[in-house]
């Protein structure tokens, strides 16, 4: 018999493994910020501006690339197989980046390893909302989410102090790309402790592998719940291929996962998170203090992913993402006003201030609402599909923000950047508000459950 405080120990022992694939994601794309001036160095890999644009946001493409394909790979091979391999990839290629003798070789690796962050962000968020009790759910997946803005804030720290320390050594860049295949090799080795996913052996016929597995998580009343919700749809799932998918009403839940999934990103996140140094220095701040400054916006979202971590399971998972868009979308405006009227220190001060109130209503609530609501939303028979088209556009909608927003920068100013984040806040609340389902307590079934979700969908019929 499986006591409660082992299958509680074994729970956190698998999160806390399989989530090293989140302190990867979050590294590797925060590691850039300070990485980039010591690159584009003459001594190094003399980038100009163009070749800058290219390095920073090549990982987002490859991303895109790989988590549009990772769904197909883990529903043949299973998810504990895939993020094997995804540990031997993030190894590799941020090796090879670090030795780069050139910028074309560069861009090719970092192209490498945005596959590998693409097919973390797919593949981890199911594989942890397969593996948990549906109490529990909502603080298992969120922890994906600590440990990635966790790495972009290790990320910020190391870029300092390598920096401040070895400022006059212009190959430093390379150390601090190679510090991400450390964590890596933990994955790689710590991997093999932990199970396949209940959920996918059950799909695949593994019936008595899937009930043993579910038992070493969940109380037995809640495993024979899980065990009865997939059996009233068979003993083997079998997939929906994509013709079957768009024409039926469950098209719907995949564009409303796309239209999640481009919230995310729209309001300019990763605008602050990618560019934070230069954008402080848009305020005034000097290089050395926006650097600082930068590492104030990673230790604020990592706090505010820690608390979200403790709350989101609690409440109803579409009414704490309605509170977290209003809120960020009040603080955009704000910004947007502040950095047309004050100047100076008080405009920095402001400016740096308010950043912090965003992400704390960003990275605490709405990134990990949404990526947990994408993790619950689809069936299990179309869930491979589901997840890979939604993280595609998480990608894809990064991307467009990280190449638009210098544009925007140059073009229309701070003043009024802030103000078009603001309004596609509003687009998204509107959004939220009309079309997406509550999600919390959800059991794993296929499409059976989908259709009555289908149902409860009036604005986009």
């Amino acid at each position: 018999m499986i006591y409660l405080h082992q299958r509680t120990r074994n729970l956190r022992h698998t999160t806390s493994v399989i989530t090293i694939g989140g302190l990867l994601f979050g590294y590797d794309t925060g590691v850039i910020n300070g990485a980039l001036p010591f690159m584009s160095n003459r001594s190094q890999l003399n980038l100009n501006a163009m070749g800058q644009g290219l390095v920073s946001s090549v990982l987002i493409l490859g991303a895109a690339l790989g988590s549009m394909f990772t769904g197909k790979i883990s529903e043949v091979y299973g998810r504990h197989r895939v993020v094997q391999w995804i540990a031997s990839l993030f190894i590799v290629a941020n090796l090879l980046c670090a030795l780069a003798i050139n910028e074309p070789i560069f861009i090719t690796f970092r192209f490498v390893l945005g596959i590998a962050v693409g097919a973390a962000s797919e593949v981890i968020p199911v594989y942890l909302s397969e593996i948990s009790p549906i109490r529990a759910r909502g603080m298992v997946v969120t922890r994906n989410d600590f440990k990635i803005v966790l790495g972009q804030f290790f990320a910020y720290v190391v870029n300092a102090i390598l920096g401040g320390v070895f400022g006059h050594v212009m190959w430093i860049w390379r150390v601090m790309l190679f510090m991400a295949t450390l964590p890596a090799w933990l994955l790689l080795l710590e991997n093999r402790s932990v199970p396949e996913s209940p959920v996918w052996l059950w799909k695949k016929g593994y019936l008595k592998k899937a009930k043993t597995v579910m038992l070493n998580y969940l109380r037995p009343k809640e495993a024979k719940q899980e065990a009865a919700s997939l059996e009233a749809d068979g003993t083997k799932v079998q997939t929906l291929n994509w013709r079957e998918i768009i024409f039926s009403r469950h098209f719907k839940l995949i564009m409303i996962g796309v239209g999640l999934a481009i919230a995310q990103q729209i309001t300019g996140v990763n605008a602050i998170m990618y560019y934070g140094t230069l954008m402080l220095e848009k305020t005034g701040l000097t290089r050395s203090s926006s650097l600082y400054g930068n590492i104030m916006i990673g230790l604020v979202s990592v706090l505010s992913v820690g608390i979200s971590v403790r709350i989101v399971g609690r409440y109803q998972r579409r009414h704490l993402l309605l509170m977290g868009l209003i809120g960020s979308s009040t603080i955009l405006a704000a910004l947007s006003l502040i950095t047309h009227q004050l100047a100076g220190t008080t405009l920095a001060l402001t400016v740096l201030g308010f950043i912090t109130l965003f992400l704390i209503c960003q990275q605490g609530l709405i990134s990990p609402l949404i990526w947990l609501i994408l993790s619950e939303l689809f069936p299990i028979n179309m869930r491979d599909v589901g997840m890979s088209v939604a993280t595609f556009f998480v990608w894809f909608a990064d991307f467009a923000v990280s190449l638009v927003y210098p544009i925007l920068m140059n073009a229309i100013g701070l003043s009024q950047v802030f103000r078009v984040f603001a309004g596609c806040g509003v687009l998204c609340i509107i959004f939220v508000y009309l079309v997406v389902p509550e999600t919390k307590n959800n059991l794993w079934t296929t499409s059976s459950k989908a259709d009555l979700q289908a149902q409860e969908i009036q604005a986009l019929k």
